[in-house]
């Protein structure tokens, strides 16, 4: 199974649902053979080469990774490998409910598992999944090198300050050294965020063209071509050559009329390649995404301050915390504005069986949504690469007929 990196690994058996599309787009097989360059084992070959990296999230603060020369490996990567028995060794060693998060339950037998791996260095942010951050400490009693940046809040626009971007900033610079032994090259880190702006304004142009020819780029090349706009898949200059290429093809498609009628929904979570393809065999076409949030990195301050700045940013739209109370009350404002951009007739929401924090969310949603008028289904998942249950794929054909 090719392990080619990703904020969703699922997306590693990804095919193209969208008709023939992927057959007549040199830009999505030219993307195609750029994903399945960048492994696990490509990262190894080069860790023991000489070069370091690290496990992380692999979101706003990749450009800080980048600028350190390190690589940044997706927390994803720890579930993608023999996930059903990294998970029964957390629930047999660490006696973890079965009822739990499987996400969690498989970072943790997998950081058992690869205690003696060369990548041993862990990097994640205070403010994120309460559980995530126990495992990441309990990694240190198998030998892990675990890096925390302290946590600080912004869910209103008067908590961006200059103190609060001043803690930040140490925070970061504490990363840099922890990484390198030494300060981060500002002038290289300025160099990293332009460039990140820059993809970030290719994937815009992408998700909007794509409005307008809905069945050329399909919903799980999408989403990976998105995600790889935190780590370029390694090799930045060809990954952006691939954007510009694919949206030249976008162009060209967006001027032929789509003749063939769908159902227009916004995904609020993640997506596996079964949710995806069930969706587009249902009629439907996923055109607004609930993890796609780009916050601009201010390039007319010192780059340590804009990373600060954007953390923070992202925080106000809810991209950030525990993924419930504030954050979620903010993010919906966002998942709301996505229906309204797309004209969805509908939202399909996804959250991890067993997660402490979805089924709240997932309630919160429709009680919030339907106050709306807009129509949700939640659906609950595991990490596991297994196909939907028949179940599943009769609740997304069901919620996208109702909306025919």
């Amino acid at each position: 199974m090719s392990n080619t990196l990703t904020l969703d690994p699922n997306l590693r058996s990804q095919t193209h649902n969208g008709g023939d599309a992927a057959a007549r787009s040199p830009a999505l097989e030219a993307f195609k053979a750029l994903a399945a360059g960048y492994t696990l084992d490509s990262i190894r070959q080069q860790v023991a080469a000489g070069r370091q990296a690290v496990w992380t999230a692999v979101a706003w603060e990749s450009p800080l990774i980048l600028a350190c020369d390190v690589i940044p490996i997706s927390y994803g990567e720890l579930w993608s490998e023999e996930s059903k028995r990294t998970e029964a060794l957390a629930e047999s060693r660490f006696q973890m409910p079965v009822e739990f998060c499987s996400m969690v339950k498989c970072i943790l037998g997998r950081l058992h598992l690869d205690r003696a791996s060369e990548l041993r260095r862990l990097l994640y942010y205070g403010g994120s999944c309460e559980p995530v951050s126990v495992v990441f400490e309990m990694a240190k009693k198998e030998g892990y090198d675990v890096h925390c940046i302290d946590s600080v809040t912004a869910y209103k626009d008067e908590d961006i300050s200059p103190a609060t971007i001043s803690f930040l900033v140490e925070e970061l610079r504490k990363v840099a050294v922890w990484l390198t032994g030494k300060p981060v090259d500002e002038d290289r880190l300025a160099a990293e965020i332009r460039f990140k702006n820059a993809v970030s304004r290719k994937i815009a142009t992408i998700l909007d063209l794509r409005l307008r020819a809905p069945f050329y780029l399909a919903s799980v090349p999408t989403v990976q071509i998105v995600m790889g706009a935190t780590h370029f898949f390694g090799q930045p200059e060809k990954y952006t050559r691939i954007l510009d290429q694919l949206i030249d093809e976008l162009k060209v498609a967006a001027k032929v009329p789509t003749n063939r009628s769908f159902i227009p929904l916004v995904l609020n979570g993640m997506g596996s390649p079964q949710l995806c393809k069930a969706i587009e065999e249902a009629n439907g076409v996923i055109l607004g995404w609930g993890f796609v949030d780009a916050v601009d990195y201010s390039e007319d301050i010192p780059p340590l301050e804009s990373l600060a700045l954007s953390l923070l940013k992202t925080q106000l739209q809810g991209g950030m915390g525990d993924v419930a109370g504030s954050p979620y009350a903010l993010r919906r404002i966002g998942i709301e504005e996505k229906v309204r951009e797309t004209n969805a007739k509908g939202i399909i929401s996804t959250a991890i069986t067993g997660c402490p924090y979805g089924s709240i969310v997932q309630q919160s949603e429709r009680v919030h949504f339907k106050k709306r008028g807009i129509p949700v289904m939640t659906l609950e998942h595991t990490v596991h690469d297994e196909p939907l249950t028949e179940e599943q794929v009769m609740k997304v054909q069901t919620f996208v007929e109702m909306l025919s």
